[in-house]
């Protein structure tokens, strides 16, 4: 090791050199660091260099400068590498990590995660440009360590059934860490990789053999309900042509890109893909081949280019880790807190989904004669007689196929489309020629999730499909109330879109070996254009993600729901609204034109209006949201489908769950809403929401609440 010498400050001038210049400008270092350096910095001792001068080392807080002694010349600089401390473990937590492995590899329904990162440790990997480490493969370790590991143990979104894998992309693919369970036992293995230099960069990088461990090391467990992740790190292009497969280039690109595509044809939505790119190397295609592969069959994928800085490498890591946390949570029942369990199916892309055809194919499609199908339309209407007068019924019709010269339907193999409760796939009614098509592409939507109720399977998808119908069908009634409202209003301009759910019914296909499979059938939106204008969780269109609520932030939000609900406390402060329009108002009702011009609004504010007009519509017991689909711009209307109903009735004796459905989150669902809509609420929702007679104000001196609850809410939907 070099022993400081003195404080060197000799006047030899500091000459620049086009290598120095390059490996300051990749670490960020400006040249006045380096000329503090030489000024204040401690030397070290020199080192001969092959021309005969020697090299000194300058160290100046975290910056090392190397200078040529003879000339003056730079040679390189760099900063100070970070460094990692293992973490003290208990006996107790080392007993935790060994049980944890054992039940690991006993139990493959106890993971809630399986996590492989393929990292490259090629020889370019060994370059020092990456700030804050010593090469780029340093700065690997350091961001699996803290950004992917420690941050999720520190906040408990890991635990000891997220099971972790790191293999090595280079010339032998090689698990350093197999089926580890998320634990600081773990960190610590990693903290001692970075720190003695265990893994030395060295020869090609070959993408082919790790991938092909990773695959096996991925399909290994079974288990449908298990989060799965997949991380592709490399600085290059892949070298397997160059290694002795006999490939040429192009062939190895398409093995590739397939390896991936199947990954992701197996588990869809289930998988978070992230290809990461290193370095200032131009010729990424096959990382972006790989992402595109990857999302062509409804995975989360993303191609990342990260600044060549730990701390930015790091932010790529934790966006790993925040996409895992989200499937995790999206198959975890939100009353149980049990998994759930993702059918078992194979996807079918959805470039060749997108394909427009006039006839099918066995390959593809299931295809049932017309006594094999039965199709039921939801009928809804309001009880004029007898002891249900003026109650609400509904009830559903046997119909024949929706064209005339139908005589079988074709049913997908696979689904193209899949969202957190549904899969989707292209249905056809089809000729009596057993091929042609007749009529539009429509598509057929069933439970993506195995259905955990105490019936028989096929009962059970009928009962969830007769619920999906019925809220798609509610949501259509209420969209023709908005669309009425809005042409009430002399402020609302004729060019502001309007909005529609598109209308859907049931097929029943009797299937020899499946028994009955009931699936709702719609017409097929362009999914090119398709939108989300906001979620059941909170999100609008716009954010970078959907918001976190901590348990306190939730309480905050449910009171404030609470407090709407009781007391007209609305985002909208109705009463000032009213007395300000009032003189409108009658001469709206006089005819007499009014002194405010009417207002185009966008589609955006009306997707916004309608889920807040929903709630009002309702007698704020249900709110529609995850508001869905695609601007038919020709006609000037936003076409939903997929909506979720969130119900909420406080006046009512019992508080009935999931009404419509899974997603139906209730009053918690409300109070998300409400908690953003506050900052979208705009001017097209005052307007909208005007007219609707106020919930009688509770009286302070009363603790009766419940009669309150029972009688201060005015008619509307039931």
């Amino acid at each position: 090791m070099l022993s400081a010498d003195s404080i060197y400050t000799s006047a030899i001038t500091f000459v620049e050199t086009e290598h120095g210049r390059l490996r300051r400008k990749q670490r960020g270092i400006d040249k006045k660091d380096l000329q503090a350096a030489r000024k204040y910095g401690v030397r070290y001792g020199t080192h001969p260099r092959p021309n005969g001068d020697e090299a000194a080392m300058y160290v100046y807080q975290d910056l090392t400068y190397i200078v040529n002694e003879v000339t003056g010349e730079e040679v390189t600089c760099y900063a100070k590498p970070l460094e990692l401390e293992e973490v003290p473990l208990t006996e107790e937590m080392h007993a935790e990590y060994t049980k944890a492995r054992r039940k690991i590899q006993d139990d493959l329904d106890c993971w809630t995660s399986n996590s492989v990162l393929v990292v490259d440790t090629s020889g370019s990997m060994k370059q020092a440009d990456v700030w804050g480490t010593r090469t780029r493969l340093a700065a690997v370790w350091v961001s699996i360590a803290l950004d992917f590991l420690a941050s999720r143990l520190e906040t408990g979104e890991g635990g000891l059934t997220d099971v972790i894998s790191v293999v090595t992309l280079g010339e032998t693919a090689n698990a350093i860490f197999e089926e580890e369970p998320c634990s600081w036992v773990l960190y610590n293995k990693l903290v001692k990789l970075y720190s003695e230099t265990l893994v030395a960069p060295r020869g090609h990088g070959p993408f082919l053999p790790s991938l092909r461990m990773a695959e096996t090391l991925l399909l290994r467990n079974p288990n449908a309900s298990c989060a799965v992740s997949l991380t592709s790190l490399s600085d290059g292009r892949p070298s397997d042509a160059a290694t002795g497969y006999g490939l040429d280039k192009e062939l190895c690109y398409q093995i590739i890109e397939n390896t991936v595509g199947d990954l992701a044809k197996k588990f869809g939505r289930r998988l978070t893909f992230k290809a990461i790119a290193m370095g200032a190397y131009d010729d990424f295609d096959m990382l972006k081949r790989m992402v595109d592969a990857a999302d062509d069959y409804g995975a989360h994928a993303d191609f990342c280019l990260p600044s060549m800085t730990s701390s930015a490498l790091g932010d790529v890591f934790t966006s790993v880790a925040t996409s895992i946390t989200s499937t995790q949570l999206e198959l975890t029942d939100a009353k149980s807190k049990k998994q759930r369990q993702v059918r078992s199916i194979l996807r079918e892309s959805r470039s060749k989904a997108g394909q427009a055809i006039s006839r099918v194919s066995d390959d593809d499609f299931w295809i049932y004669s017309l006594d094999l199908v039965k199709r039921k339309t939801y009928e809804e209407w309001i009880e004029s007689e007898g002891v249900n007068k003026n109650r609400r019924m509904h009830k559903y019709e046997k119909a024949a196929l929706q064209y005339p010269h139908a005589r079988y339907v074709a049913f997908a193999k696979g689904p193209f489309g899949e969202g957190a409760e549904r899969f989707a796939y292209r249905f056809f009614e089809l000729a009596a020629d057993c091929r042609t098509i007749v009529g539009k592409a429509m598509v057929a939507k069933e439970s993506r999730l195995i259905l955990d109720v105490d019936c028989s399977d096929e009962k059970a998808r009928k009962e969830y499909t007769a619920s999906f119908c019925k809220t798609q069908q509610l949501a259509r009634r209420l969209a023709k109330e908005f669309n009425d409202k809005l042409k009430e209003s002399y402020r609302v301009d004729q060019r502001t879109p309007t909005v529609s759910f598109l209308d859907c019914s049931i097929y029943e296909l009797d299937d020899p070996e499946l028994g009955v499979l009931s699936v709702l059938v719609e017409d097929k939106l362009d999914h090119t254009k398709w939108h989300k204008w906001n979620c059941n969780n909170g999100f609008v269109d716009g954010m970078k993600e959907a918001p976190v609520f901590s348990q306190e932030s939730l309480r905050h939000a449910a009171v404030n729901m609470t407090r709407v609900a009781l007391f007209d406390g609305d985002i909208i402060e109705e009463g000032n609204e009213e007395e300000e329009d009032s003189s409108d108002d009658e001469k709206e009702a006089l005819g007499v034109p009014s002194e405010k011009s009417a207002i185009v609004f966008s589609p955006f504010e009306v997707a916004q209006a309608f889920s807040h007009f929903s709630y009002r519509a309702s007698s704020r017991k249900r709110l529609v949201c995850d508001l869905q689909g695609v601007y038919d711009e020709a006609n000037n209307v936003l076409m939903f489908s997929d909506p979720v109903i969130h119900y909420y009735n406080p006046g009512g004796f019992t508080c009935r769950k999931n009404v419509h459905g899974r997603t139906d989150h209730g009053k918690e669902g409300m109070s998300k809403f409400f908690h953003t809509h506050s900052e979208y609420c705009g001017h097209l929702c005052k307007i909208v929401n005007r007219g609707f007679r106020k919930v009688r104000r509770f009286d302070k001196k009363s603790k009766d609440h419940s009669e309150y609850a029972q009688n201060g809410y005015q008619t509307g939907l039931a």
